[in-house]
């Protein structure tokens, strides 16, 4: 697998890639840290976006917790036919549609808040195509909505190893090929190759000042929840990102 958007969608319409997600979706829903922040950001009544939903883990997990008006979104198809098939055998009123997060398909403002959960929008390759994320993201968003969204951090002490040999490699050019960008990465693990871009903190800072959003809050998220076992199996250490449109 290389940076290529296409083999990345490819990836996640795998029936082994979408048994795990749907695993995760039934048996781990939502992380202590992820209700905790949404909970205190977010109103149930408000009208919330989920980017990047894959098989709906957090959307069916707000409605559990009572938010009324939930609409997931993913590139992939096969992500948004699973999510879809478990809201109607849950029998839960949330909403799933195809959709490209670097192009929306809504009005401006119309959402009161949006999430991108479970480092998505660090799926995205190309910073480029990313910053188009975070505008699109911002011009759905009402001025004074929150946006809630997780990634890795390459300054986190147990990565500094790994991005320091790393950067000896794109220095002298003997970097993965395939790789387009310093941070890039390609993960393996028990369902093969996927892609994810590591950011430094001071990147995803330069990349909301940009795209226009107002930075509030950043936290690993060990510092907001001890979380259980499943979760900590399921999805290892990240940085919770709280940023918001301003007025």
């Amino acid at each position: 697998m290389t940076t290529d958007p296409e083999e990345i969608r490819a990836y996640f319409d795998r029936e082994d890639v979408l048994e795990h997600y749907a695993r995760a979706t039934a048996h781990v829903g939502l992380w202590r840290s992820e209700e905790m922040v949404f909970c205190r950001l977010f109103q149930p009544q408000h009208r919330l976006l989920e980017v990047g939903c894959g098989t709906g883990r957090i959307a069916l997990g707000l409605h559990e917790l009572g938010y009324q008006h939930v609409l997931g979104v993913d590139l992939s198809r096969s992500m948004i036919k699973r999510a879809r098939l478990l809201a109607t055998l849950l029998e839960y009123p949330v909403s799933f549609q195809v959709g490209d997060a670097t192009r929306l398909a809504f009005e401006d403002g119309l959402f009161d808040g949006a999430i991108f959960g479970f480092n998505g929008l660090m799926q995205i390759p190309g910073r480029a195509s990313r910053r188009m994320a975070l505008q699109e993201i911002l011009r759905v968003v009402r001025p004074g909505g929150y946006f809630v969204f997780t990634a890795h951090d390459r300054d986190h002490y147990t990565a500094r190893r790994y991005w320091s040999a790393e950067a000896e490699r794109w220095r002298t050019g003997s970097q993965d090929p395939g790789l387009a960008e310093f941070g890039d990465r390609m993960v393996d693990s028990d369902l093969g190759r996927h892609f994810i871009h590591v950011p430094s903190r001071a990147e995803v800072l330069e990349d909301l000042t940009i795209a226009g959003w107002e930075w509030i809050e950043d936290a690993l998220r060990s510092d907001i929840a001890n979380e259980p076992q499943d979760v900590r199996e399921f999805a290892d250490e990240c940085r919770f990102w709280i940023v918001r449109r301003p007025h």
